[in-house]
């Protein structure tokens, strides 16, 4: 079942004094606080956005909503409210990948932050723990058929290419057999679009057991290909996207986490079976 959780708040179109708060609606969360002292548009690496002290709303306590249960959740918002900086701060707090140094610096950057404020336990039991996949689908707004099958084929790759360097021991012979599958299946999806369906399953199958924890998944605009689809490939897109999905939402032994981000609920619908 999905449940449907609150967005984090995009950069401020003006200046503001570092470390000011706004107020905060609901019992559990703590006032909304503002970091940062640049304005930026357009961007929304939250990461980048914290360090080069843009000017940011913390509401890093939505991770304590994402990870109080194993529920997939959904995130409706409309454009420009902050859905990817959203998406991108979870993947970036929950992350395993990356070196010693980095894990530290990143629990460090969201040891300042808000959520440490409310649960200061809550970084050390999940910052850094888990293997991430994060799918944009932004770009997928397709005209035809084909060219719903190049998009969804580039959307594929950029996401194994990310995670190359998650699988990077090169020594042993069951990773090497994972790229070789993973490519396999990249030079076939611009053949043929359904060879693109067994990716994510096949990563996150792989990730949970190679570092022995359940992944999160993120999929970022998740109905922007339903969306832009003309009327007469609207349902074979449809259905390619449930196909792809449903596997990661429901029931799936390797997924602590399915998030899915988008702006029209009645989209919803187009996971409701399969």
């Amino acid at each position: 079942m999905f449940k449907r959780a609150q967005s984090d708040g995009a950069a401020l179109p003006r200046k503001r004094p570092r470390s000011s708060t706004v107020s905060s609606t609901g019992s559990n969360r703590a006032p909304a606080r503002i970091t940062g002292d640049v304005v930026s548009i357009g961007k929304n690496d939250w990461i980048t956005f914290v360090r080069d002290k843009k000017l940011l709303v913390d509401k890093t306590d939505l991770l304590l909503h994402v990870m109080k249960d194993d529920s997939s959740d959904i995130i409706f918002r409309s454009r420009r409210f902050g859905k990817t900086m959203a998406l991108k701060m979870i993947r970036d707090f929950l992350n395993v990948a990356g070196t010693d140094k980095e894990l530290a610096e990143r629990k460090l950057t969201f040891e300042e932050m808000n959520v440490h404020k409310v649960d200061p336990t809550f970084i050390k039991k999940h910052c850094g723990k888990y293997p991430v996949i994060y799918l944009s689908l932004k770009g997928v707004r397709p005209i035809t058929l084909d060219d719903f099958q190049d998009s969804m084929a580039r959307a594929m790759s950029a996401v194994t290419d990310e995670l190359y360097h998650v699988i990077s021991d090169t020594s042993k012979t069951e990773l090497n057999d994972i790229r070789d599958r993973l490519n396999q299946m990249k030079r076939k999806m611009y053949d043929n679009l359904n060879a693109s369906i067994a990716i994510p399953e096949e990563l996150v199958k792989y990730l949970s057991k190679y570092h022995n924890a359940k992944c999160i998944v993120l999929v970022d605009e998740f109905d922007a290909p339903v969306i832009s689809a003309p009327e007469g490939i609207r349902e074979e897109v449809k259905h390619y996207m449930r196909k792809l999905l449903s596997p990661l939402a429901k029931d799936n032994d390797n997924v602590r986490k399915f998030i899915m981000a988008g702006i029209d609920p009645v989209n919803l619908n187009t996971f409701g079976s399969g």
